[in-house]
Order: structure tokens, then sequence, then C-alpha cells
């Protein structure tokens, strides 16, 4: 045990201090540029005709440049959210539905790379809605998140004494599903060369999400009994759960379902702190040796 936790001692805060760098930063932003750019010569190649490019890189088209782009960028955003995990199990909620709204909005961008400006938009009506749906989606899923963060009021959940404790083990789960995030790209990245298909891993990382939810939950446990606060933890397991199946509902349910995910991650927080204050006034009435007045009898 004493190895693990020096192990974890070691690696997480030099990840974290890597991945948070402006370094970092910059490297990520060439290499989206960098894509987009790449994938826009392939799209022209293909629509010139002039050299076949085998598998996965023929079907390249300039609209697709979007979709790639914007997976490129997901996974950036899943990599940051296991760093958020150990600091605020709340901010890692609001951060699955930062990108719960960037998936919305790149099935919105996938089907405008299906779009063909050579035919008349009535026949591709379908196409146009489904573009309208997720980009709305994500507009308010956008606006509600702002809301989920106002209604937010940070506290310890744990005695100061097993603060550390606890979040180290919480590093620990993080780096457990940064290392499961890494495999599955790389699996990703095995499939599109052996079949020659995108194969989007998001939905797959949230249901990794729900197991290190439940996870944290467990560990919980040890370091409180506090009934709001083992509430929440379940709660947010839930609201994990129900952005997976949003993820996977047809189009139009999937905004709804999204939508739906923030609204009760939102009354989670607030009913939390609504839970909280009651029960701080009645402390502090207690304390001050204030009395409840009588309750009226039952008629």
């Amino acid at each position: 045990m004493k190895f693990l936790v020096a192990a974890v001692q070691f690696i997480y805060p030099r990840l974290y201090d890597f991945w948070e760098s402006k370094r970092t930063a910059y490297f990520l932003s060439v290499a989206l540029v960098a894509t987009f750019g790449s994938t826009v010569v392939l799209a022209l190649v293909n629509a010139s005709g002039l050299v076949a490019l085998p598998g996965l890189l023929g079907h390249i088209k300039l609209l697709s440049a979007v979709e790639v782009t914007f997976t490129l960028l997901l996974f950036f955003e899943m990599t940051s959210l296991v760093f958020v995990i150990p600091a605020s199990i709340a901010n890692a909620i609001g951060k699955q539905i930062e990108i719960l709204s960037l998936v919305l909005l790149r099935s919105s961008f996938k089907e405008f790379s299906h779009y063909n400006f050579q035919l008349p938009m009535q026949g591709q009506l379908e196409s146009v809605l489904k573009m309208v749906s997720d980009g709305v989606g994500a507009l308010l899923v956008f606006l509600l998140l702002s809301v989920y963060y106002g209604v937010q009021r940070h506290r310890a959940v744990t005695p100061e004494a097993d603060r550390e404790a606890f979040v180290r083990l919480k590093q620990f789960v993080a780096l457990l599903v940064l290392v499961a995030l890494v495999v599955t790209a790389v699996y990703d990245g095995y499939e599109v060369l052996l079949i020659g298909q995108w194969v989007h891993s998001v939905d797959r990382f949230f249901q990794l999400l729900i197991f290190a939810d439940v996870l944290l939950l467990l560990v919980a446990f040890r370091y409180t009994l506090h009934y709001p606060d083992i509430f929440r933890y379940s709660a947010f397991v839930l609201v994990t759960v129900f952005i997976r199946f949003s993820l996977l509902a047809p189009v139009y349910y999937n905004a709804m379902m999204s939508l739906f995910s923030v609204v009760f991650a939102i009354a989670v927080v607030y009913f939390h702190n609504l839970f909280n204050n009651g029960r701080q006034d009645y402390i502090a009435q207690k304390q001050n040796g204030q009395k409840t007045p009588p309750e009226l009898p039952v008629s």
C-alpha cells in the first residue's frame, strides 16, 4: 500500500503539470490545426480523382474535416476530465456535461458532412432537421451548464485529517481511467486501420466513467457517512448513466435526454445545498439553545 501511495504521489502531479502546462496546450492546438489541414488535403486529393487513396483515407470528404477534428478535440477533453476527478466530483460532472455538448455539436457537423449542396434542400430536409436538433440541444446544454456551475457550493465532505488520503485515492482512480482511455483510443485506432471506419469511443468512455463513479462512491463511504453527501455521490453516478443513455439515443431523443441529464444534475446540486443549509440552521438553533416550535397535532 505504501508503494502504491508513493507511486501515485510521484506520477499524478507530474502528469497533471504536463497536461495543464502552456506548452502542452500549444502542442494540442498545433495537433488540431494539423489534423484539420491534413484532412482537407486528403479530401481534395479524393475529390480530384488523381490518386486512389486506400481504405478509410479514400472516403474522406471535404466536410469531414470538421468531424475528424472534433473527434480529436473530444479525446483531449476526455483526457482533461481525468485530471478534474481528484479535485472535485461536482466539477467532474460539469466536465462530462461539457463533453456532452461537444458530442452534440459533432453530431450536427457529422450531418453537415453528408450534405450535398448540389441537391435541393427539400430532398435533404431530414438531415437539416437533425443538424438543427443537435445544434439547439448543444446550445441549451451550454446554457444550463452555466446554471449548474452557478448553483454549486463547494465544501469539504471529509474530515481534514482524512482529506489527503481521500484525494490520493481519487488520484489513483483518475490514473486508472487515464490508462483505460489510452487503451481505448489505441484500440479505436486499430479498428480504423482494420475495418476502414471511424469508431468513436465517447460512449464507451462514459460507460467506463460509470464504473469509476461507483468506485469513488464506495471509497467515499470510508471517509464520510453523511447522508446528503452519500446521496449526492450516488445521484452523480446516475447523471453519468443518463449521459450514457443520451449518447446511445437516436436523433431528437438524444438532445432531449441530454437536457434531462443536465437538469437532473442541477437539481441534485441545488437540493443538496438546500438540505445542508437547512441542517446547518437546525444545528445552529440547537447550539444557541433555541427551541423549535411545537408541532401541531395531526387532525
